[in-house]
């Protein structure tokens, strides 16, 4: 049994993103798997300052906002499901601070790091062509292999505008998929 923890990087309740997000959970649910999602809209995430004083205070970061959560969740999780709409080719606004935020795991006095959990990335986007998420799956590959995470083939969900759009055709039941292969 895995835990599975979706990170939900939009800014939108009910949207596209988590519509896909909740279908990946519920796959991953009827494989035995616990499941758990972070809203990240609302969220006091700051980015990182690059100050280099991960772990002095024994945790990941010394700034006092939620990423101390997020962190938190992300140790006890094996799977991570990185859910965000594609914003101008990359990552929201909400996702970005996370990522930003796992410099302490490239630390020399990390007391933990990212190796070996399994990184799943699942983007949805109004624009209709794939190639429209080239840019945010290299940031994707190259932190997680940077960071020592393996990722699964990521699910991106294109032609997904309005609020809906997400359930309509294939994109739910390979969503569910997904979760059933984590």
């Amino acid at each position: 049994m895995k835990r599975v923890l979706a990170l939900l990087g939009s800014p939108r309740a009910g949207g596209n993103s988590e519509t896909l997000a909740q279908a990946v959970l519920r796959g991953a649910e009827k494989t035995e798997n616990t499941t758990d999602m972070i809203r990240l809209n609302g969220m006091a995430l700051g980015g990182c300052i690059d100050c280099r004083k991960c772990w002095s205070k024994g945790t990941p970061c010394i700034i006092g906002d939620g990423m101390a959560e997020v962190h938190s969740k992300i140790h006890e999780a094996d799977v991570i499901v990185f859910a965000t709409p594609l914003y101008w080719y990359t990552w929201s606004a909400q996702m970005k601070p996370v990522w930003d935020r796992f410099l302490p795991f490239m630390h020399e006095k990390a007391e933990w790091d990212l190796r070996g959990k399994k990184a799943v990335l699942l983007s949805t986007a109004g624009d209709d062509k794939p190639d429209a998420f080239e840019g945010l799956v290299f940031s994707f590959r190259t932190s997680c292999d940077l960071l020592g995470m393996d990722h699964a083939d990521p699910l991106l969900a294109y032609g997904v505008y309005k609020k809906g759009d997400a359930l309509k055709g294939k994109w739910v039941t390979k969503a569910e998929e997904l979760g059933k292969s984590l």
